[in-house]
């Protein structure tokens, strides 16, 4: 899957001196299920995979970073292999974010402005990588690689808990994207969860993997490959109008790989969305 991109993360990634990986570690309260998966949390698989494949070619600082929104972080780059993952490279660290420096930067949008708590290692990252799983939820309809930097690039629970309580949240999202937004995603839909997201739903395995140097088309691919009408997920739109990337099938974006239209897996929406999300039948 990266081999295209091969070609220019190494011409991106010889000018920087430190790559960081936000994963997603929502709940770390519960024991890792059978089998070695978890489908609430990013795999570490897939990271190790990003990891090896740069390592010919990067040599500097890698971070991995993450604030568990249930549970304790640290426990939960023990339980889900992050621990093991570092103690095989000499340039991996991982930071827990409750453990880092914080910067706060206004996010105004249509009601009012907010005065947010951002991790000063994502904000600051010259090349930020966002590894997550294809997930519905109940605030967003789904989840993938922005939102897991959007929002998870608030530091503490009370805040990131304040802005899913938000009616405005889809526009929230959007207008964050306009302080900080991956530059590489890479979604890691082999094992997905659908019906209740983003930690209680029911794994769902739909075989596939994505990625992209454009967020926002990583986003709406992922979104489009879980079965769901793209339009009717508000914030991708609303991204899209701000102008932050390109959103299929309304762009043009260039499909290196299987036609997507061979790899659609029906996710079970938030019944909420249910109606949003159903694709018009083919005429």
């Amino acid at each position: 899957m990266l081999i295209p991109f091969k070609t220019h993360l190494k011409e991106l990634l010889s000018k920087i001196n430190r790559v960081v990986i936000k994963i997603n570690l929502v709940i770390t309260s519960t024991p890792r299920r059978p089998h070695g998966v978890d489908f609430a949390v990013t795999p570490v698989e897939c990271v190790q995979s990003f990891i090896d494949f740069i390592s010919p070619f990067y040599k500097n600082h890698i971070v991995i970073i993450e604030e568990s929104c249930w549970g304790n972080t640290k426990k939960g780059f023990s339980m889900y292999g992050y621990n093991a993952l570092a103690s095989h490279y000499n340039n991996i660290t991982l930071v827990d974010m409750a453990d880092d420096e914080i910067i706060m930067k206004k996010v105004s949008y249509s009601r009012e402005e907010l005065n947010l708590p951002f991790n000063k290692t994502i904000i600051e990252a010259p090349f930020l990588v966002s590894i997550a799983r294809p997930k519905v939820h109940f605030d967003t309809a789904m989840t993938a690689g922005i939102k897991n930097v959007a929002i998870g690039a608030v530091e503490g629970y009370k805040f990131r808990k304040g802005l899913h309580t938000n009616k405005d949240l889809h526009e929230v999202i959007a207008k964050i994207s306009k302080v900080i937004l991956p530059h590489f995603v890479i979604i890691d839909g082999l094992v997905g969860m659908e019906y209740s997201g983003p930690i209680q739903g029911k794994a769902i395995r739909s075989g596939w993997s994505l990625a992209s140097f454009d967020a926002l088309a990583a986003d709406s691919l992922t979104a489009y490959l879980m079965d769901f009408k793209v339009s009717g997920i508000p914030y991708l739109n609303m991204i899209r109008d701000i102008g932050l990337g390109k959103m299929y099938t309304k762009d043009n974006i260039n499909i290196i790989g299987e036609d997507p239209d061979n790899l659609i897996t029906h996710f079970k929406p938030y019944h909420k969305f249910a109606k949003d999300l159903k694709k018009p039948l083919p005429s």
